[in-house]
């Protein structure tokens, strides 16, 4: 990790072309491709977990001018994590679901200012991940061996470090992957909202999914 955050800090010029190059890849397999990104802060005492599939092309370019300006691992997280519309719906859900109230906060809002320290945010992989040189959508993510195998290697550590926390994937295909993680290794988490939607724009199912799904959460997250 400390020859990548060298590299960065060192770069005269963010772009496309330095970001996705030899320099900074880790992996690679067929179509898949795995790049450094420094999204490597895990917040060990964190109550809530917020998981998604992969930072994209955006959030890499985002991470690597934060570190070029001699900011922090954990300022990359506060800077880069579900900017825009899909934080503004994250937080609607969250607060629906009561979790401020669990957490003994005004809103979920103030998980990404002055209650950060409650929060975990990550990915499954959390390097950037492209498939053909686009965005990995996490098509059958358990299927590629070099994806699982990256998972069980990184992401199932930090699943056991806050297996007591507040589990929230953002997406189906989160949601199978954990579920997969949680059973094959008899983890016992303590409160994975198993269903909850991804809060991306793009998703047009996700207010009925939270719909279909908020019951069974909320019994979850009252049981924890």
């Amino acid at each position: 990790m400390s020859k990548y955050l060298k590299k960065i800090k060192s770069l005269k010029k963010i772009s496309k072309s330095i970001l996705i190059s030899s320099k900074f890849l880790i992996a690679k397999k067929d179509n898949i491709k795995i790049y450094y990104a420094p999204f490597d802060y895990i917040n060990s005492k964190a109550k809530i977990m917020i998981v998604g599939i992969t930072p994209g092309f955006q959030q890499m370019l985002q991470s690597f001018q934060v570190i070029n300006e001699g900011k922090s691992l954990k300022e990359v997280k506060n800077l880069s994590s579900f900017k825009g519309s899909m934080r503004t719906t994250l937080i609607k859900y969250l607060d629906e679901l009561e979790v401020n109230k669990k957490l003994k906060i005004k809103s979920c809002e103030s998980l990404f200012n002055k209650d950060s320290k409650y929060l975990h945010t990550t990915s499954l992989v959390k390097y950037p991940v492209f498939d053909k040189g686009k965005n990995y959508s996490g098509a059958n993510i358990l299927k590629k061996k070099i994806l699982l195998d990256f998972i069980e290697e990184n992401f199932l550590k930090e699943l056991k470090t806050l297996k007591k926390a507040i589990i929230i994937p953002l997406g189906n295909t989160v949601s199978s992957t954990i579920e997969y993680l949680n059973n094959k290794y008899d983890l016992k988490l303590a409160c994975f909202l198993k269903g909850f939607p991804h809060p991306s724009g793009a998703n047009a199912r996700k207010n009925i999914q939270f719909k279909e799904n908020k019951i069974n959460m909320k019994i979850l997250l009252r049981n924890k």
